[in-house]
């Protein structure tokens, strides 16, 4: 598994953030929200690298790592106008579709992780996945249901109501779905090329994950007007 994310995050993750990050210098609202994106995904992995690898010689690094993307993550947030982010988009912005679409994942994966967790902690037992990777809890456990699918549920419930925060967060939001489901579907592949059983359900879905989270997202991303100083701008260059 690790090798098949190392492998997508060298590949396509650090070219697209370095791309994302030049474009979003640039005042673009999009690369923005794609570059967030990525540092929630990257702090997201970074958070399991550091605290699920066996203590090695990459320990400070992992932790360095870490810290990088908590940081820039925060940073990136902090800065941002959510009311005048709201006022970019226009109103066939898809607002109930990825509202629904965001609570109904955030659901269906609580449902998926408490139906192993419940049922170990009423039998005084330990689930199967934390037996497996020989650690005391299971990282995404932690991370999905303290931090992932609440924002989630908090991105889906604001942006039903229609409020700036829902808007803010629904871009990054989308955009790690996207590059999340994309790093799994690379850690089948390389499981089935190391010897492992296919799961053909589990490929499914997140292909269909993938594939309703991008269209979702180039749909959302394409909502966003071009903000009134862009276009003084781009008409002077031309």
């Amino acid at each position: 598994m690790a090798v098949g994310q190392d492998f997508f995050s060298f590949i396509v993750v650090v070219p697209t953030l370095a791309i994302a990050a030049l474009m979003a210098h640039r005042a673009s609202l999009r690369a923005l929200f794609v570059w967030l994106g990525i540092v929630i995904y990257l702090t997201y992995t970074n958070a399991i690298a550091a605290f699920d690898n066996q203590f090695n010689a990459l320990f400070l690094v992992y932790v360095a790592l870490f810290a990088c993307s908590l940081y820039a993550l925060i940073g990136g947030f902090l800065g941002l106008n959510k009311d005048g982010i709201k006022a970019r988009f226009s109103e066939r912005t898809p607002v109930r579709a990825i509202s629904l679409y965001l609570g109904t994942l955030a659901v269906l994966f609580y449902l998926t992780w408490l139906r192993e967790v419940i049922p170990a902690v009423l039998t005084g037992t330990v689930p199967q996945s934390v037996k497996d990777s020989g650690t005391p809890t299971n990282a995404v456990h932690v991370l999905d249901m303290s931090w992932i699918l609440p924002a989630l549920l908090i991105t889906a419930v604001n942006l039903r109501h229609r409020r700036s925060l829902g808007y803010l967060l629904a871009g990054p939001m989308l955009s790690f779905i996207v590059f999340m489901a994309s790093a799994v579907l690379c850690m089948v592949i390389s499981m089935s090329r190391a010897g492992y059983p296919l799961v053909v359900p589990q490929v499914i879905l997140f292909i269909a994950t993938l594939a309703v989270s991008l269209g979702l997202l180039i749909w959302y991303l394409r909502s966003l007007r071009v903000a009134a100083a862009d276009a003084d701008e781009s008409q002077r260059c031309a």
